[in-house]
């Protein structure tokens, strides 16, 4: 995971390996970089859960302001400073780095960016999903009550190959059911879903996410189907459950279980864990929940390291591991933030935080200076930027032991709307190709140039701001970033690493953090 975070301008993300950044704060003007685990063992057939420590990459920083959804306030400017340092160890260490303050002022920024390894306040572990699991899902979207999804994630380290533990022998495999009792989707026997990997259910009748970048493609219709003449709507706030068998009936009990989430208004407790996740007003818009994998329950001001490091968590508490997020940053009972959907299916990019390492572009030089942090005070209201932009750029390192053909990265945690006054609002944007110049780093230059002499010109590629759905806010939680240039034809090779740009718009200057997850393929 990596992360870049401040004390008043606070922005994390998560990479291969947990980066958290934390650090200071961004002015107008600035610069700056419980779980209760089940009472009794179920079957085998059943999820299981078990206590898990990470230790990801920490990056500690320090932006500015971010400018605000469209019908969202006015942004406003603090008056706070952006610092931090930087620190790449041998070897993670399951402990909470401490978290540097900083700020910036209208005219300077100072301090840096900070990688680390990121674990939970303390050294607590937290609840990983160690099976099976409901990872995001939605009953409704801008095209009405027909627009839903349900995401399925392997959470293990290892790929799962579906086989249903009862059988009729018609159509047997995993059952994704809706409180009313009627089947949705069924994933079939023999189907492997990779380790980190997901299945993908949506009703077709509306569905309209179907262009949301995948692998080489788009998700399309997903994995497995269900339309208005088989099945129907999912009802608002009604619960939904995996089962190990598509049997029915008494099959379709406690223990036989693999998930459920549903709203505090199931009355089936079959069909939700916990209380239930807050009820929604039934708002026909572009919103999710999505399982929580930083661990943070989704708080715009709660700082520091993510505790999950990165992975999804299952807390048997729907209300704790579940985040709503929608575009417009409503305000529809479950909490508010801005954020997107990203449905994933069997195609799509997989977690990968492990397998990649993050530098500087120019380790010479401080993280919070040129070229490593770039702070650009131009006005853009239009693209979410009033108060001007902060432009982080790495050199990423392919570790996986073979080529990457996609590469993205999920925003799990980051300051936005609607952040309080004296925390900044920042809005992940789309960047372009950069060439930059007087680069001091021998290691950059050779893996850029082939050659490692310096000082050295090297480009720097954009990100991509993945759409649908439209986000005219800007990004937030759960947003992709891809890198463009990474595809089929162009993979980065083991060992071989690439220069990389976050752009973030700035909308109300104060503490930030930004966290996300690298996503890849194969």
């Amino acid at each position: 995971m990596l992360k870049f975070a401040s004390r008043p301008f606070a922005c994390a993300a998560i990479f291969a390996l947990l980066v958290v950044a934390t650090g200071g704060v961004v002015r107008a003007g600035q610069s700056a970089v419980n779980p209760a685990s089940k009472s009794q063992a179920r079957k085998t057939t059943k999820k299981r859960k078990k206590a898990r420590h990470v230790a990801p990459l920490t990056i500690v920083l320090t932006p500015e302001n971010v400018a605000s959804p469209a019908p969202l306030p006015a942004p406003s400017a603090t008056s706070a400073p952006l610092v931090g340092d930087i620190a790449v160890p041998t070897a993670p260490v399951p402990t909470a780095p401490a978290i540097t303050r900083g700020g910036v002022s209208a005219s300077r920024s100072s301090g840096g960016v900070r990688i680390l390894p990121t674990g939970r306040p303390g050294g607590e572990a937290q609840i990983a999903a160690t099976s099976l699991v409901i990872s995001e899902f939605r009953v409704r979207g801008p095209s009405g009550a027909n627009d839903e999804f349900v995401e399925i994630m392997n959470a293990s380290n290892a790929d799962h190959t579906v086989a249903a533990a009862v059988t009729d022998g018609s159509g047997d495999g995993y059952a994704i059911v809706a409180s009313d009792g009627i089947t949705r989707c069924v994933i079939p026997n023999g189907t492997v879903i990779p380790a980190r990997g997901h299945f993908l259910c949506v009703n077709n009748t509306a569905f309209s996410l179907s262009s949301y970048p995948a692998g080489a493609g788009s998700v399309g219709s997903g994995d497995a189907q269900w339309t208005a003449g088989s099945g129907g709507d999912i009802p608002d706030n009604a619960g939904i459950a995996l089962f190990n068998n598509s049997v029915g009936g008494g099959s379709f009990s406690l223990a036989n279980r693999f998930d459920a989430v549903g709203s505090t208004a199931e009355a089936n407790t079959l069909y939700k864990e916990g209380t239930g996740y807050p009820a929604l007003t039934p708002f026909s818009i572009d919103y999710a929940f999505y399982r929580d994998s930083c661990g943070k329950s989704g708080s715009i001001t709660t700082f520091g390291s993510c505790p999950a490091g990165g992975l999804l968590q299952d807390s048997n508490n729907n209300a704790a591991d579940f985040i709503f997020v929608d575009t417009n940053g409503t305000s529809a009972g479950a909490g508010q933030r801005l954020g997107a959907p990203g449905p994933e299916g069997l195609s799509s990019p997989i977690e990968r935080n492990t397998t990649f390492t993050i530098n500087l572009l120019d380790a010479t030089v401080a993280a919070a200076s040129p070229p490593n942090r770039v702070r650009d005070f131009t006005s853009d209201p239009a693209n979410n930027s009033t108060f001007g932009t902060l432009d982080i750029r790495r050199r990423i390192r392919n570790n996986t032991g073979g080529a990457v053909t996609r590469l993205r990265f999920r925003v799990i945690d980051i300051t936005t709307f609607p952040a309080p006054s004296g925390i900044a609002d920042m809005r992940p944007r789309t960047s372009t190709l950069v060439v930059v110049s007087g680069i001091n780093d021998a290691a950059t230059c050779l893996a850029s140039n082939g050659v490692a002499t310096t000082p050295c010109t090297i480009n720097v590629q954009g990100t991509t701001l993945e759409q649908p759905p439209s986000q005219p806010n800007g990004g937030g939680f759960n947003s992709s970033m891809s890198a463009g240039t990474v595809t089929l034809g162009t993979p980065i090779a083991n060992g071989a690493s690439i220069n990389l740009r976050f752009l973030l718009g700035l909308q109300q200057t104060g503490s930030f953090k930004f966290y996300f997850n690298v996503e890849t393929l194969p």
